[in-house]
């Protein structure tokens, strides 16, 4: 169902990206700490399945198993979350905040491409021009400053892409499957708690350490706040899908590349040349097609 107020989509698309684009950094802050990636992964699902299951019995609602609920928990639990959150810990000592961020923003180009092939969208040429634009706006941030360092390997770039990859087939997923009465939270409860049952025997089988040193420090207080804005952003994305379908919600990788910019200048003091603002007015443009389309 289509929400008919364009504002409510925008506000969700700008204040989940923004807030998902500050978690790359959170992340960043976390994974080097040193804890094994999976254990952060696993605490962050802990974190997460905590806030959301606090917040079904405050409203009294309980979470769905059905058979369809199981099998669409399991698969997106594995694309959208066990997968490549596992990956983004694994990646996030080894490339800097700035191209970890510049390289999500090709979630948008793999989803339009699996949705016009399985039809569940059209082919519209303005919205595809508002892809094309966003997609410029990263070649303006990729163009003049892609210089991996040194140190850098491309298999993390390569796993980077996966994770992506994983990202645009589970919004496509989401389009044909996800329960339609349902509410986000209550699906994303259910995908975290399927999430951490997978990865459970991994980390018994290769012998991963749960333990966290405290949960007083640096490292351990981006954890926790990455788990509560990964909790409200996923929660607005599964809104954004299913409201506004799959090429609008993926739109979000376009705030969440260029917030994610701004939160390195603020977390990391990185600095950026003009072509970083050129970009920023070039996917605004991108997104103004985008939305002029929606609203039609």
């Amino acid at each position: 169902m289509k929400n008919r107020n364009p504002l409510i989509n925008w506000l969700f698309l700008i204040i989940a990206g923004a807030g998902w684009g500050g978690s790359i950094s959170l992340t960043k802050i976390a994974a080097d700490s040193g804890y094994h990636p999976i254990t952060l992964i696993f605490w962050q699902l802990i974190i997460a399945i905590a806030i959301l299951v606090a917040w079904l019995m405050a409203n009294r609602i309980r979470l769905p198993t059905s058979p369809k609920h199981l099998i669409f928990y399991t698969i997106a639990g594995i694309l959208g979350t066990a997968l490549p959150d596992s990956l983004a810990y694994f990646i996030a000592p080894h490339l800097p905040a700035g191209i970890i961020s510049i390289v999500y923003a090709l979630v948008p180009m793999m989803t339009f491409t699996l949705a016009v092939i399985l039809r569940s969208e059209r082919f519209e040429l303005t919205r595809f021009v508002g892809v094309l634009l966003g997609l410029s706006a990263i070649l303006l941030l990729v163009a003049p400053a892609f210089d991996l360092q040194p140190t850098s390997s491309p298999l993390w770039v390569f796993l980077l892409v996966l994770a992506c990859f994983c990202y645009s087939i589970e919004s496509i997923f989401a389009i044909f499957y996800m329960p339609a009465k349902d509410h986000p939270l209550t699906i994303l409860t259910g995908m975290s708690i399927a999430a951490i049952i997978i990865i459970l025997p991994i980390m018994l089988a290769a012998g991963i350490p749960f333990s966290i040193q405290n949960f007083l420090g640096k490292s351990e207080w981006a954890l926790i706040l990455s788990s509560f804005i990964h909790v409200g952003a996923y929660a607005g994305y599964l809104y954004l899908i299913r409201h506004t379908g799959a090429i609008f919600a993926s739109q979000i990788s376009y705030v969440v590349t260029l917030s994610g910019v701004l939160w390195g200048i603020i977390i990391f003091t990185e600095s950026h040349s003009l072509w970083t603002w050129a970009a920023l007015a070039t996917a605004m443009v991108g997104l103004g097609l985008v939305r002029q389309q929606q609203e039609n």
